[in-house]
């Protein structure tokens, strides 16, 4: 009975560890797959919104517009070298009158939590510089509730909710601003965290780890019928 139970336990570890090795197999992919169309589509500059692919990830874009500062958004939970801040949103509206959601990049915050920091602002026509990229999707804290009225701090930016909360028609994906744009603040955000081989790297780790257990227990069993 000890020994079936050993066996059995042996071919559960076993299996969480060879599918660990797997997922990280798929990860290394994806950002290998991510890795191509960054720099193959941040070679091509759009000059409206209009113009853009239906999937428009990742491309480069150049707008003329204005800035609507009466709807910040401010991200949460943004460490800058463990520093906490945000990273400052505004609704931006091109010449040709289509609504994007701009990310200008990140600023600390004050000292207290009901405090808020001193927002930019740019006023007048001006030129934006920047990429595509998806909205956030990171870990929500469950005690925080949602707020109200503007600027309007938020833990994941959701295109449709800010749209009906801006009454804005706002697109899926936002605009990651250039860091040479003159607009933007100090820039954190990296499209991609981890290379692709450092995936395979952890996969390479899983897997040995996988050969370790089963060596272990061949070694114990084979001991065990003496």
């Amino acid at each position: 009975m000890r020994r079936t139970g050993f066996i059995l336990f042996t071919l559960v570890v076993l299996s969480v560890l060879v599918k660990l090795g797997m997922w990280q197999i798929s990860r290394g992919q994806e950002k290998e797959t991510l890795t191509a169309a960054l720099k193959l589509r941040g070679e091509q500059t759009f000059y409206s919104v209009a113009s853009l692919p239906d999937d428009p990830l990742w491309y480069r874009v150049r707008l003329s517009g204005e800035y609507d500062h009466s709807k910040a958004v401010l991200l949460d939970n943004q460490l800058d070298r463990g520093r906490p801040g945000y990273h400052l949103f505004y609704p931006f509206r091109t010449e040709n009158g289509a609504w994007v959601l701009v990310n200008l990049g990140w600023l600390p915050a004050p000292q207290y939590r009901d405090e808020l920091p001193v927002l930019p602002e740019f006023h007048g026509q001006v030129m934006l510089t920047g990429m595509i990229a998806p909205s956030t999707q990171l870990p929500e804290l469950s005690e925080a509730g949602a707020e109200s009225g503007w600027p309007r701090r938020v833990q994941n930016i959701k295109p449709v909710e800010l749209a009906e909360a801006t009454g804005l028609p706002l697109p899926d994906w936002v605009i990651q601003i250039d860091p040479d744009d003159p607009l933007a603040l100090k820039q954190n955000w990296q499209a991609v965290v981890m290379g692709p081989e450092k995936h395979y790297a952890y996969a390479v780790q899983w897997f040995l780890l996988a050969l370790a257990v089963a060596g272990l227990a061949w070694w114990w069993l084979k001991r065990s019928t003496h």
